[in-house]
């Protein structure tokens, strides 16, 4: 009896206990900061969360499938400086969708590297990572781009009613992908080779596509990310994007995702992200240093992450 009660507070708590952290770390703020409920800080919070949100989505789906991509904040850099790039020469929507191809083809890559090449996912991104970065100074000369077009910037910068566009965008796409791990084949077969890899492929699944997949998407993502970055800025320069992947990865594995893979929620990854966008917003409006919420972020991954690997452990223990 004891044993179902508790298995039943565990299961309680992996579906609900994101929300309820969540929850009361608004609480506490609001006690603390009286400017936090406002609409135009919430707007801003959310509107500041859309780019780590939307790369953040494709980091979910990369560490479902059992992999890790640190390469995201490179393939930002090169899509942003893309898109802007090529407006010189192209209409905005053209640069778009080769931008978002750019950023697909860096994941084809990262997956053909990890799945068929068999190169720790860690290793094979953190080299994708250094080529990218270098394809970008190469690309832009070292120099910031500037774009060409102001309809672009409604991306980033425009609205729809009182909502700023990139909050619509980022909600979207939380939306799609969410029920697109749910409820397809490409979401769940995601699932199960990050759960149990030889198991997937005894079953008859075609594992390498599946993990190549979740790679694919995460390129994409960040390349939607680096476009909505770009139109805010109306800006890129070769540094851009730079420990965005960690931001990504920690909003990730805050909002649920098991860091072994088979588990995981594009929902929580969106409270994840907005948990880390509160608590800066929270520093900045007490005005504690910028250094302080590295350090704080730094012990929310580690003890999230150290929860879920004593997790497994018990798992594997039974």
């Amino acid at each position: 009896m004891t044993n179902i009660l508790d298995s039943g507070v565990r299961d309680g708590f992996r579906k609900y206990g994101i929300m309820t952290i969540f929850g009361v770390i608004c609480i506490i703020i609001a006690i603390i900061t009286p400017n936090f409920l406002t609409s135009r800080n919430i707007l801003n919070i959310l509107r500041q969360s859309s780019i780590i949100g939307i790369m953040a989505i494709g980091t979910t789906y990369v560490i479902i499938g059992g992999g890790f991509d640190i390469s995201v904040g490179s393939t930002l850099a090169l899509s942003a400086a893309v898109v802007l790039g090529l407006q010189e020469f192209m209409p905005w929507g053209a640069a778009v969708v080769i931008a978002l191809a750019v950023g697909s083809m860096v994941g084809l890559a990262n997956g053909l590297l990890a799945a068929k090449a068999k190169i720790v996912p860690i290793i094979a991104t953190l080299g994708m990572m250094t080529i990218v970065r270098g394809l970008t100074y190469l690309y832009t000369g070292g120099y910031p781009i500037t774009g060409y077009s102001k309809s672009f910037r409604f991306i980033g910068s425009g609205y729809i009613g009182p909502i700023p566009f990139p909050i619509i965008l980022l909600l979207l796409m939380v939306g799609f992908w969410q029920f697109n791990l749910k409820k397809t084949p490409l979401g769940r077969y995601s699932c199960a080779v990050g759960g149990n890899k030889e198991a997937t492929r005894l079953s008859g699944v075609s594992v390498d596509f599946y993990q190549i997949m979740t790679f694919v998407i995460g390129g994409g993502m960040a390349a939607m990310a680096g476009i909505v970055y770009a139109s805010r800025l109306n800006s890129a320069t070769p540094l851009a994007g730079q420990g965005y992947e960690l931001d990504a990865i920690a909003a990730t594995v805050i909002g649920g995702t098991s860091v072994s893979g088979g588990e995981g929620s594009v929902v929580g990854t969106l409270i994840g992200v907005l948990i880390l966008s509160i608590i800066g917003n929270m520093f900045n409006l007490l005005g504690v240093q910028v250094y302080i919420q590295y350090l704080v972020k730094g012990i929310i991954i580690l003890f999230v992450v150290g929860i879920d690997s004593m997790n497994k452990a018990k798992k594997s223990r039974v």
